[in-house]
């Protein structure tokens, strides 16, 4: 009896709630059919401004308040970021919300994620501290400062309600977003297709982001053309226009100081006529006059400031606002706000755009497969590792419904297939300045292949060709071709004296096999023939470092797990290699060379983090080339500068060295580090583990440093059992 009167219950519960459903839709239908015959339809027109746009909602929130129902938005730039997502259902709270818990500046700076940079990029990555692309007629200006990975991944997380959405008339409020053809240099008006694409053409903001494509054609933001799109609005459907100006006027003389101002306001001479003839179009126009002379569109880490100015100057026109809802005969429909992120069931995932990386070594990067629950949080925590690559430009994404219950995922990769000069400077105590020119070429030779020419100039002068071929390997594995040229002089110590010095100078060509182009381990292999020259000797029989020409095979294993090159603060280094030269391979010289270097860094705490280092090297062969000698605070293309406080490079000359440091780094502020560290080491003739002897030299040092945009700056003081203090200066990437 309990069980049927519980089953009559729960039936009248499922009809009364079918019910009011319907009543609802029914409602919200003819809400829809009235509004439709409404005379009077409002357009919310949103101009651009940068960060000044963060204006737009606190007017929004005036326009609600006094009870405008928005028929239709149009936006340029910033405008049309706001608009769109008001437009596909954001409420004015959630705007806020978004407004103030994205740091704005994060996502303009593109911060690519070491750890899944290839193995052959953390070679020679962050050695320069500018790049220029080679064109036909030479070395040219970048095109724009960011690519604007970040903000278009920012702009596919807040859209993810309406990826499936093409036609904008079909959002809650049908939208328009402005954007400049880069070729023909018209207004482009979004009214369909992929709202992100439409959204980042419309801000691409010229130098500062690069131009962006859609379908073949190259985009810029809209503000050149049309800042304030009133028409575009006319064109939806709108017979009123409610404009909302933030955009700065154009300043006066006693304000036009320096290049800067001048060529800004020369900049902005076409946009602000562009500009009149639209606000004249404009049934009502709210200008935010506040912001006038105070803020810049690069303003960004104001938010709230901008908000409430946006705030004060909807109230101001708070009684205009109320006299254009009393003329329309229907409310504004309410707003339930855009809820979270739910994951989706994906069933199929097509990559586009990849030529370097086959779709199958993506996948595997980006740990997709068939079936899974994709949220954005997943997707871009994936997208992450596969943009980390210098090879990539842009990795996006879309979700699109299929027939059935499931989803498609489509990967679009844009490669990195430009031709690249970079400079790098340097300068240390003792050696001076260095600087370091790189360029990379993609396809030079034939498809398939990255080639890269290096030059050092300074104390110590290199050369280097690389070839890289990965086109019939996989997007792994590749082969490596390189000729290298390197000249030092070297001074040579016997009992902590300088005893002798000479120029060292190697021609050497290297053919390589190894997984260049994996993000893990690199296991490499390959062959080494090298030609060695000695002059400006001074002393020569006190040199022991072999001149003679050689051959050898070479293993090499490194895992480099740090965060960064500079500075790091968690993860670890580790390298493993050895050379075999031989009669029996036909090499005049016979040796052996083994090394082993362990470098970690374990976080404490956000601001601390501790670290120590291994490094142990073996030696045989009573004729041993200059290279294999070990050398502590003297560079190394592979291991980097593997430092001993407190002595002079080149004063512990050893076959044989066994070596430990341990220490901490703090960074009290951002990007500011302080750190010490104590060594230990033995630098042995023959190879022992007998530590009673006493061969075990001692050193500290203090390190005090930046990074900045010159790369980091060291200032180190150092003291050991050999020397009793020593003080270094340091600015620049190693190299």
């Amino acid at each position: 009896m309990v069980s049927h009167q519980k089953f009559h219950l729960i039936r009248w519960i499922i009809i009364i709630s079918i019910y009011f459903v319907f009543q609802i839709n029914t409602a919200e239908a003819r809400q829809i059919e009235e509004a439709d015959g409404d005379t009077l339809k409002v357009g919310l027109v949103l101009s651009g401004g940068g960060a000044l746009g963060l204006a737009h909602i606190g007017v929004i929130q005036a326009i609600e308040e006094a009870g405008i129902r928005i028929d239709y938005i149009t936006g340029t730039s910033m405008g049309s970021l706001v608009g769109a997502l008001y437009s596909i259902g954001y409420t004015t709270d959630q705007l806020l919300e978004i407004a103030r818990s994205n740091n704005f500046m994060e996502l303009f700076t593109e911060q690519r994620n070491r750890r899944y940079i290839t193995n052959y990029e953390r070679t020679y990555e962050d050695k320069t501290v500018a790049s220029f692309p080679i064109s036909r007629k030479g070395i040219d200006l970048p095109v724009g400062i960011i690519t604007g990975q970040n903000v278009y991944t920012f702009l596919s997380r807040l859209t993810w309600s309406v990826h499936g959405t093409e036609d904008f008339d079909h959002f809650p409020i049908p939208f328009a977003a402005i954007a400049t053809d880069l070729e023909t240099g018209e207004a482009i008006v979004f009214r369909d297709g992929y709202l992100p694409d439409a959204l980042r053409a419309s801000i691409s903001i010229p130098s500062v982001f690069s131009p962006h494509e859609i379908n073949g054609n190259i985009y810029i933001d809209g503000g050149l053309i049309r800042n304030i799109p009133v028409q575009d609005a006319l064109e939806l459907g709108a017979n009123y226009t409610i404009a909302v100006d933030v955009s700065s006027p154009l300043m006066p003389k006693d304000s036009l100081n320096t290049l800067t101002d001048i060529f800004t306001q020369s900049f902005y001479f076409r946009i602000q006529e562009y500009s009149e003839i639209q606000r004249k179009m404009a049934d009502y126009l709210v200008e935010v006059d506040e912001l006038h002379g105070r803020y810049t569109a690069a303003d960004f880490d104001k938010v709230d400031e901008l908000i409430a100015i946006g705030q004060r100057a909807g109230q101001k026109h708070i009684e205009k606002f109320r006299e254009i809802a009393a003329q329309q005969t229907v409310p504004p429909p309410p707003r339930p706000g855009v809820g979270a992120s739910g994951s989706l069931p994906i069933s199929q995932i097509n990559i586009q755009g990849n030529t370097i990386y086959d779709s199958e070594y993506i996948l595997n990067q980006l740990e997709f497969e068939p079936g899974m629950y994709l949220n954005p949080d997943i997707i871009e925590q994936k997208v992450t590792r596969l943009y980390s690559s210098q090879y990539i430009n842009n990795v996006t994404y879309r979700v699109l419904p299929n027939d059935d219950y499931y989803y498609s995922l489509q990967i679009n990769i844009s490669e990195n297939i430009r031709d690249e000069f970079k400079v790098g400077i340097r300068y240390e105590t003792g050696t001076q300045a260095s600087i370091l020119l790189q360029s990379n070429f993609h396809n030079l030779l034939h498809s398939g292949s990255l080639s890269r020419l290096e030059a050092r100039l300074g104390d110590r002068q290199s050369f280097l060709i690389d070839h890289i071929y990965f086109g019939v390997l996989g997007s792994r594995l590749a082969l490596r071709s390189s000729i290298q040229y390197h000249s030092e002089n070297v001074e040579w110590f016997a009992e902590r004296e300088r005893i002798s010095r000479f120029n060292h100078e190697t021609l050497r060509g290297e053919l390589s096999w190894a997984n260049y182009f994996s993000t893990n381990n690199m296991f490499e292999t390959g062959i080494r023939k090298a030609f060695t020259f000695h002059s400006d000797e001074i002393n020569p029989d006190s040199i022991r470092a072999s001149s003679s020409d050689y051959h050898a095979f070479f293993l090499r294993f490194t895992r480099d797990r740090q965060n960064r090159r500079a500075y790091p603060t968690s993860g670890e280094k580790i390298v493993l290699e050895g050379f075999f030269s031989d009669q029996f391979f036909y090499s005049p010289v016979n040796f052996s060379s083994a090394k082993f270097y362990y470098n970690t860094f374990y976080p404490v705490a956000d601001f601390l983090s501790l670290t120590n280092t291994l490094y142990a090297g073996y030696t045989t062969g009573p004729d041993l080339p200059w290279n294999y000698w070990n050398s502590p605070n003297r560079y190394d293309d592979i291991y980097g500068m593997i430092r001993f406080g407190g002595i002079n490079r080149y004063e512990m000359n050893s076959r044989n060295i066994q070596m430990a440091s341990a220490g901490f780094q703090l960074e009290p502020f951002r990007h500011r580090f302080i750190g010490a560290d104590v060594y230990a080491a033995r630098f042995l003739d023959n190879w022992n583990f007998d530590f009673s002897e006493r061969n075990i030299e001692y050193g500290a040092s203090l390190t005090v440093g930046a990074q900045t945009v010159l790369g980091p700056i060291r200032a180190i003081f150092s003291t050991s059992t050999l020397n009793n203090f020593q003080a270094e200066l340091q600015i620049g990437h190693q190299f």
